[in-house]
């Protein structure tokens, strides 16, 4: 079966530094204008910059209360983006069921409080939004990659509609730790020229994604197509890019596989164009890469020099710029470029207005802290490459299994836990992440990258594959946890304590992203492959799997996916009642390497839906396995783990993935039914069955 469904763009929404709505956005891109100016919000004495991108109207310091203003005007930038992009689409008036309409949302910082879900909850209660509702969180990267997500979501037919993008503030602690960091210019940012350096901004932006099938039923007018998705991790460090642009490069080519192109297609680059020497450089090298010689003759600009850096709504912010471009047969232009710098493209399209430049196909790209990079590509509805991709849909195995919790990191010592079915008091004990991982320095590691860390190193060793050569670009990490190390944000927040904002520590600000210890576990364990932070809430681990499941089910080139979620106990929080530690799955294609052991345990269905419709995604799940609920021989619940493991938000829908599958390898089942259980936001569902036996009723 072709899986050349179109997923168009219907509507977008915009918030920036240069105005509410996406006329504003336009206007300022041409006429000339940016929105960088002198900070109001909280002072900057202290800095050697004073320069950003706040909000007009919405940039005062009498508008922002330090205690609940980040909170307040992330959810309020959000909910006006979505709600242009969801009037501008129609949906006012569309009759679609709201079940079938989703939301993907990413944000870096967000409110400031690590935990992106409820923002995803507020944007989607705002709009009735009753389907499939997800955070992705990848610093710089989020809400590119929530647009490609959402592409997968459609693709799946997880949902008919889906309203995808990103929101952040720009707040005294994000300004603090970018300027320690020492990356922010004092001048207005001019990517690719002089002098180096970017700035930070406010910024909101929603697309409302959906077939063209729906699309058409409704007569909804088709702007764009998001054609392609690609990610993928740098695994080189916790702040800076790979230098020889690897992880851009492989994440633009599955983007341009995934939409059927060939290089030669691609007739501009919208870059993430921070300014910074080591971001230019790293981009450039990318599109050498993959468009050979051609970089020299294609545009490749930078929006962020109109709007500054909008964190994790850059990527939505600057897919709008390039989508009212394109429509306008224009590439937009890289303000402030004076004089050329070495190493960074040869066509930055320098000047004050947009330039006339017709194009079929547009490469947007986006990286961040932790070597998350996220691509998509933008088509014209009507271009004329139409190839046939088939990108078909291989049969999945569950072959290898990790374990952090209150019995350590041994496999069976899990299991005997569980059958024991008696609490062990505290947490996770103490244990040296260097036997599993021998590279890994514990020193500067919180918890959190630990707990993943060893349980993504005992899942491989399980599946027995060592990760070297070629196959580092072919296994990734996809990790569902709901709020950042509570070690690192006391370490960040004590330091303020002891030494004031502008001098805080920047080893534990740049660990205050959800994805962080995503990049430095891609690192210790040379993943190179796709990645991604997503959260839903309770049950995020097994959000994990299912995101994980979806793209190595879609992604030609990919051969082995780590999913995991985990939990870190705060130093307040009570060991007897919540849990910690980490679940961690290896997926594997079908045959992979004779990875895993006997028996082979097929992950048979898999499914996400909306909040209160468990029974749908279970339902979505066996029919997908081809199973009825009779056939099932067990079902597993993270409630029901909780007597022995506490209640872990992430891990442990993911940790009772790996109980089932013990179960199956034991043979005291053949099929098992997983949940993230009653009553979760964003429930998901799992069957799992025994290769090689007759399953059916």
């Amino acid at each position: 079966m072709s899986d050349h469904r179109q997923i168009l763009v219907t509507g977008m929404g915009a918030v920036s530094g240069v105005g509410i709505g996406c006329d504003a956005l336009w206007d300022a891109v041409a006429s000339g204008r940016d929105g960088i100016r002198r900070i109001e919000r909280f002072p900057t004495d202290e800095y050697a910059t004073h320069l950003g991108a706040a909000v007009p109207g919405r940039d005062r310091a009498d508008q922002y209360d330090p205690e609940t203003g980040a909170q307040d005007l992330c959810t309020e930038f959000a909910v006006t983006a979505a709600r242009e992009a969801w009037a501008r689409a129609g949906l006012d008036s569309a009759d679609v069921p709201p079940e079938r309409i989703g939301i993907v949302l990413g944000t870096g910082l967000g409110d400031a409080e690590g935990c992106p879900h409820p923002l995803t909850e507020a944007v989607a209660d705002a709009l009735g939004i009753c389907g499939v509702r997800l955070s992705a969180s990848t610093a710089c990267s989020s809400s590119t990659n929530a647009m490609g997500l959402a592409r997968r979501l459609l693709l799946s037919g997880a949902a008919d509609i889906v309203l995808a993008g990103g929101v952040d503030l720009l707040t005294p602690l994000v300004f603090a730790g970018f300027h320690e960091l020492e990356i922010l210019s004092a001048e207005k940012c001019a990517p690719f020229s002089f002098p180096f350096g970017t700035n930070l901004g406010d910024g909101a932006g929603f697309v409302v994604m959906e077939s063209e099938r729906v699309a058409g039923a409704r007569g909804a007018e088709p702007i764009v197509e998001i054609s392609g998705y690609g990610l993928s991790s740098d695994a080189f460090h916790e702040t800076s890019p790979d230098p020889k642009g690897g992880g851009i490069a492989r994440a633009v080519r599955w983007a341009l596989a995934d939409a059927g192109l060939e290089p030669d297609a691609v007739g501009y680059v919208n870059a993430h164009g921070t300014g910074t020497g080591a971001n230019d450089r790293a981009e450039w090298q990318a599109i050498k890469r993959v468009l050979g010689p051609r970089a020299e003759s294609v545009p490749v600009s930078s929006t962020k020099s109109i709007i500054a850096h909008a964190q994790g709504a850059a990527g939505v912010l600057e897919s709008i710029v390039t989508i009212m471009a394109m429509g306008r047969g224009m590439v937009p232009q890289t303000l402030h470029h004076t004089e050329p710098r070495p190493h960074c493209p040869s066509d930055p399209v320098a000047g004050d207005r947009p330039r006339p430049h017709e194009y079929e196909h547009a490469v947007c790209q986006n990286s961040a802290f932790g070597g998350a990079n996220g691509v998509v590509v933008i088509s014209k509805p009507d271009a004329r490459y139409r190839p046939e991709r088939v990108p078909r849909r291989t049969g999945l195995e569950l072959v290898g299994l990790g374990a952090v919790g209150p019995h350590g990191v041994e496999l069976e010592r899990f299991a005997k836990l569980l059958r024991g079915g008696r609490r062990v008091e505290g947490g996770v004990p103490p244990f040296r992440l260097e036997e599993l991982v021998p590279r890994a320095d514990p020193r500067g590691i919180d918890p959190t990258t630990v707990f993943l860390t060893a349980a993504a190193a005992m899942a491989l060793r399980d599946a027995g594959v060592a990760v070297k050569g070629s196959l580092r670009d072919r296994v990734g990490l996809i990790m569902g946890a709901n709020r950042v190390s509570p070690a690192s944000a006391a370490a960040l927040h004590r330091s303020i304590d002891e030494r004031g904002m502008a001098r805080l520590a920047v080893g534990p600000f740049s660990r205050i992203v959800l994805n962080a210890p995503g990049g430095t576990c891609t690192k210790l364990l040379s993943l190179r492959g796709p990645h991604v932070a997503v959260s839903t809430g309770p049950g995020s681990g097994l959000t994990a799997i299912v995101v994980a499941a979806e793209l190595l089910a879609s992604m030609a080139g990919v051969d082995m996916l780590l999913a995991s979620g985990v939990d870190e106990l705060s130093a307040a929080e009570d060991g007897d009642v919540r849990g910690e530690g980490a679940g961690c799955v290896a997926l594997a294609r079908e045959g992979f390497g004779g990875a895993g052991s006997e028996p082979r345990i097929a992950l048979a269905g898999w499914a996400i839906d909306g909040p209160g419709r468990l029974g749908q995604a279970v339902e979505q799940a066996l029919d997908m396995a081809g199973l009825a609920q009779d056939d099932l021989g067990a079902a597993f619940v993270p409630d029901d783990l909780a007597p022995v493991l506490g209640r872990g938000d992430a891990s442990s829908s993911a940790l009772a993935c790996v109980a089932a599958t013990l179960a199956l390898r034991r043979g005291e089942i053949d099929t098992a039914l997983v949940t993230t259980g009653q009553d979760r936001p964003t429930p998901c569902a799992l069957v799992l069955a025994v290769k090689g036996r007759d399953h059916g009723s």
